[in-house]
């Protein structure tokens, strides 16, 4: 039997997965930012600046090896459960593990022929470090998947704890040994080889908590597939989720291009503290997006106006007081535990925290389309804020550095988002804060 909405949009169940996605997050974003500090100060700003570069091409490489899986996984597991085809959830799963598994290696075995054919493209230890970056690239674009699937299960608390809690707390127990206990040489590469290591242990209790929780119909099913209809879908999922990936890296790479390593340091360090703002919506998105699903799938568009609504107000109410508090701390905290030099990080912080405003303040624009079905307004609305992003990177970047990066920035946010909103209006006909 599947849930009746009254049961979907139970306050007091959505106010338990609230507060514990907040804590997560905020774990998260608390780990991050001890993480940063330490990274600051064991590598310094050029080492820093080599791990973030390493990192952002992980991520640029994730793009095709994921593309879309994991939130057509998410959606489809959530619609598929409500209607109980046991069979198709199984039948996902390992399409999705195939397409991603195959990818991956081919990916990373074209990058890393590519750095071999090009010893003289970087230096030997940042070119050490991207060659061991490589093997993150499987580890988390399978962990992807195993949380996408304990998500659309509405496991939504144990989705997140490997990605957000455990990776990053072995990161900074392994920081911590490492200054103040165990001498080990401060490099980037050594960093890196420290995260894998922390990446696949966090993968190996991610797949242990999705194993001990699955439904015991999908042991027992037989595989059923739709692979056309799923890899249709992924398409234009994929597709926005490697803009998105590009416009939030397009900063690292051009910085990477026209400056320094340590500006690359100091870029991710506003990123890092500008994230804080849109804590609230991602806490919202993580929670509401295998309701949303259902609810669609069983037709229920007031039970979606209800839930955006109380959802909405949540994160205008929550993000406010953010705003104001980092644009207010953060000349302090940037030189208290950073650093002096890290004080050119502020100005661009100050940029990137509007466009995060914006970001959260129009609420689950992209969640909402992507959940019913729309994914291709995200598609159309992302190439327009990635094409508003490059130009203005190429114009404003050469002359006027982290500024320029972090001004580019805060505009494709805003169009992107502004773009969102229009097409919630259009599409869904909901009221947006009920």
């Amino acid at each position: 039997m599947t849930e009746s909405a009254a049961d979907n949009l139970n306050l007091e169940r959505l106010l338990k997965l609230f507060s514990g996605s907040f804590l997560i997050r905020i774990s998260y974003y608390v780990l991050g930012f001890i993480n940063s500090v330490l990274l600051a100060r064991f590598l310094g700003a050029d080492g820093y600046g080599v791990y973030v570069f390493v990192l952002s091409v992980v991520a640029l490489l994730s793009v095709p090896t994921q593309f879309g899986m994991p939130i057509l996984v998410m959606r489809e597991f959530s619609a598929l459960q409500a209607q109980e085809k046991w069979g198709y959830m199984k039948g996902l799963a390992l399409r999705s593990h195939q397409f991603v598994a195959v990818v991956a290696t081919v990916g990373c075995l074209g990058a890393a022929w590519w750095l071999w054919l090009n010893p003289s493209q970087y230096a030997a230890e940042k070119q050490s470090a991207l060659l061991l970056g490589l093997l993150l690239v499987p580890i988390l674009s399978l962990g992807a998947l195993r949380d996408a699937m304990l998500g659309g299960l509405r496991h939504i608390i144990l989705a997140q704890l490997p990605e957000s809690i455990i990776r990053p707390a072995l990161l900074m127990s392994g920081l911590l040994l490492a200054m103040f206990l165990v001498p080990i040489p401060a490099s980037a590469e050594n960093v890196i080889a420290y995260y894998v290591v922390c990446s696949l242990l966090a993968f190996i209790a991610g797949w242990w908590l999705f194993n001990s929780h699955k439904p015991p119909a999908i042991v027992s099913a037989d595989k059923a597939f739709d692979t056309r209809k799923w890899f249709s879908a992924a398409f234009p999922i994929g597709l926005t989720a490697g803009m998105q990936v590009l416009n939030m890296q397009l900063s690292i790479v051009f910085l990477e291009f026209y400056s320094s390593d340590a500006e690359v340091a100091f870029y991710r360090v506003a990123t890092l503290l500008a994230g804080f703002v849109v804590i609230i919506l991602q806490v919202s998105n993580t929670v509401v997006s295998p309701y949303v699903s259902r609810l669609y799938a069983q037709g229920d568009m007031p039970g979606i106006e209800a839930l955006v609504g109380k959802t909405n107000k949540l994160i205008i109410v929550a993000t406010l007081p953010l705003v104001v508090g980092i644009a207010v701390v953060s000349p302090w905290l940037l030189a208290t535990f950073y650093g002096d030099d890290f004080s050119a990080a502020y100005a661009p912080l100050l940029l990137l925290t509007a466009g995060q405003a914006v970001n959260a303040l129009l609420g689950t624009v992209a969640l909402l389309l992507n959940m019913t079905g729309h994914q291709n307004d995200v598609t159309k609305s992302m190439l327009i804020a990635l094409a508003v992003n490059i130009a203005l990177h190429i114009l404003l970047l050469p002359r006027f550095g982290l500024e320029g990066a972090a001004f580019s920035s805060m505009i494709m946010l805003i169009t992107w988002n502004v773009l969102l909103w229009i097409r919630v209006k259009q599409r869904l006909r909901i009221k947006y804060y009920v």
